[in-house]
């Protein structure tokens, strides 16, 4: 029997429609698997930074019960990922299929979403059906906070239903529903459908909505799940898993508007803002990160035509994506809830110019992310900015992960350079770099599922298994995921996290970050000795900021890390800097676990030449000239600092119970 978490169950038959006092009949069920400790419940006046409750629905059985989890379950865990990590591994058994039933889609906000203080984001967690192993996607928006504010510090979701549907949300109330008539509708649609039914302004409640569009309606692989008319939570395939489970949409409505409004919170609050690095805070909030495009194709930063050029010589003409450029095709700045930094934007309507040329996108568009900028922009030499604008509102509607789909348009472009491809297979499309025309309406086909759409859509790896004809020497992922925006040849940590955190290719895993008394950095590229400390304690970091449901940008903005006040005045708790970190070393090792008992080794996974300037791959000029990374020196010393086996990347049975975990070990067999 799987080990589970303390907890008080409480079962309904079937969805809530006048639901009781859940946490009062939580108290009186006494059903908990490991005795009667109560949860420590929010009070009136806001007592702590959790609500103590967990919704768990099958949408098989249209069972829906709630689960109460007490304070040291949050202590040990925080939020986010770190609960999702934890029930994860209780809930989804070992072996199953990532399209399929048995998978749980959990969607869990970090332990300071929702109140006051700058912690305003949202995990998505599953076995992931693009990388077979751990699966996690992180986005902000007001989808985490909402969800806390009506009670609820997660959602576990199983099963699959017949027919397409809805979970409606509201305060204790819960419903599953028929979704029929929004199933096939675009996701910033279908998003203003239901506001227009369960909004404010006809609910007098605050309103939030997770969805899926097309893409993940048609299981791409590629697809994530959207809030806030463009906010994605887009890694891992998230939107495939929601899709398997026909499930178009989470619509949550909550009465209250804040967790833990005291004054001594804002008094906290204030003295955070008074920390902050006025030069960063005021570049990411007039530039946001896109205004780093084009300083970052130039010093090597960014990835040039699918990782094979090189900025300065292939892609010389990236003026346009200088953020003063950027910023005059824009209308208004934006912060997700709470938060002073207002690192977003969105634009005017596309002028006429525009629209002439077919990039015809709406008011208020979403500002592109640096991701999306570089993952179409600079990966395809298209410096058309209108055309990155429509590509980025495209994605947002069809539910797409901007930084696969950029890359997958990008491989494709490549694989019709060496004539792999052709008009025949590309359904008359001439896929030439920089042709904005070509690239927007491939992309229209990715998120469609249509023709070489299809092919496509799943992102590179199956791509080039499906065209064959050498295509894979094209694919640039890492077991399955396409790579972000960001050259380890630039940073070498990259390639370490790239490879061998549990979600490949992924880059908020590790941040270099220089406070928090973390090991200092190299700081010379060309040298991998040395990195390992470094690298395991920003790791650790990072996934305390994302359990804690902080926003990386914030964390960059400020003087200190001031999480551990944070948590500790919400709470009640007396957690220091280091046992912070511990906790942040526990949730790595629960990913980790997660990865190798799906079967996944990161240690053999394939990283493409490209990445790290191996044998044919070494660049003879441009800011990377020569740069030939170490790579074994880079993971070996990081496996060894977290005390993961250097060949399975299994933690040892040590480090398991050190932190916690004895379970876990028994499951991964150490």
């Amino acid at each position: 029997m799987p080990h589970l978490v303390p907890c008080v169950i409480q079962a309904l038959s079937g969805p809530i429609d006048a639901a009781p006092d859940l946490r009062e009949a939580g108290r009186r069920a006494g059903a908990g698997t490991a005795g009667d400790e109560e949860a420590a419940p929010v009070t009136a006046n806001g007592e702590k930074s959790y609500t103590g409750k967990i919704l768990n629905v099958n949408l098989s059985t249209g069972e829906i019960t709630v689960e109460h989890f007490d304070d040291q379950f949050y202590r040990t865990y925080l939020g986010g990922y770190g609960i999702g990590a934890r029930l994860a591994l209780d809930r989804i058994p070992a072996g199953a299929d990532p399209l399929g039933p048995e998978n749980m889609l959990g969607f869990f906000p970090g332990a300071l979403t929702g109140t006051p203080l700058f912690g305003q984001r949202f995990q998505v967690v599953c076995k992931s059906p693009l990388t077979g192993g751990w699966g996690d996607a992180n986005c902000g928006g007001d989808f985490g906070p909402t969800l806390k504010h009506a009670g609820w510090d997660g959602i576990m979701v199983f099963g699959q239903a017949a027919t397409p549907k809805l979970i409606h949300i509201d305060d204790d109330r819960v419903e599953i529903l028929d979704a029929g008539e929004y199933w096939g509708m675009e996701a910033i649609d279908c998003e203003d459908a239901l506001q227009a039914k369960y909004g404010k302004k006809v609910t007098g409640k605050n309103c939030s909505v997770a969805l899926i569009g097309p893409a993940g309606e048609k299981l791409s692989l590629i697809s994530g799940i959207c809030n806030e008319r463009g906010r994605l939570a887009a890694r891992s395939g998230v939107g495939a898993v929601m899709g398997s489970k026909r499930l178009k949409a989470i619509v949550v409505n909550a009465s209250r508007s804040i967790i833990h409004q005291t004054k001594d919170t804002l008094q906290l609050l204030r003295a955070e803002l008074n920390d902050f690095v006025k030069p960063t805070a005021d570049f990411f909030r007039t530039f946001g990160t896109t205004g780093i495009t084009a300083m970052s194709a130039h010093n090597g930063d960014s990835p040039v035509k699918n990782w094979a050029g090189v900025g300065i010589v292939d892609f010389p003409e990236v003026e346009p994506l200088k953020g003063p450029v950027v910023n005059e095709k824009m209308e208004k700045h934006y912060a997700c809830w709470h938060c002073p930094l207002a690192c977003g934007a969105e634009s005017k309507e596309a002028d006429e110019a525009a629209k002439a040329k077919g990039f015809a996108y709406p008011r208020h568009t979403h500002r592109p992310e640096y991701e999306a900028a570089a993952a179409f922009g600079t990966m395809n030499l298209i410096n058309d900015l209108d055309a990155l604008i429509y590509a980025n509102h495209l994605s947002n509607q069809y539910g797409l992960d901007v930084i696969s789909a950029g890359a997958t348009i990008s491989f494709a472009f490549e694989c019709y350079e060496k004539g792999i491809l052709t008009k025949e297979d590309t359904d008359g499309l001439e896929l030439r770099w920089g042709d904005a025309h070509a690239m927007i309406e491939l992309l229209k086909k990715i998120g469609r599922r249509e023709g070489i759409g299809d092919v496509l859509a799943d992102g590179v790896k199956r791509a080039a298994e499906r065209i064959g004809r050498g295509a894979e020497r094209y694919a640039i992922h890492i077991a399955g995921q396409e790579v972000p925006m960001h050259d380890p040849k630039h940073q070498p940590e990259y390639y370490t996290t790239y490879k061998l955190d549990p979600t490949p290719a992924r880059h908020t895993q590790y941040e270099g970050n220089r406070r928090f008394g973390l090991p200092p950095a190299v700081r010379d590229r060309t040298k991998a000795e040395g990195r390992g400390a470094h690298h395991k304690a920003a790791s650790e970091y990072m996934h305390v900021v994302n359990a804690a449901g902080a926003c990386q940008f914030i964390m960059m903005a400020a003087n200190t890390a001031h999480i551990p006040e944070w948590l500790n005045h919400l709470n009640g708790w007396d957690l220091t800097k280091e046992e912070l970190l511990r906790i942040g070393e526990r949730i790595a090792n629960m990913r980790m676990a997660f990865e190798v008992r799906e079967g996944g080794n990161p240690r053999k996974r394939h990283v493409p030449e490209r990445l790290y300037g191996g044998p044919g791959a070494v660049l003879s000029e441009g800011p990377h000239k020569d740069i030939r990374l170490d790579t074994e020196t880079l993971e070996l010393e990081f496996l060894k600092e977290c005390d993961w086996d250097v060949e399975t990347c299994k933690p040892s049975r040590a480090k398991l119970e050190s932190l916690g975990l004895r379970d876990v070990a028994d499951m991964i067999g150490v």
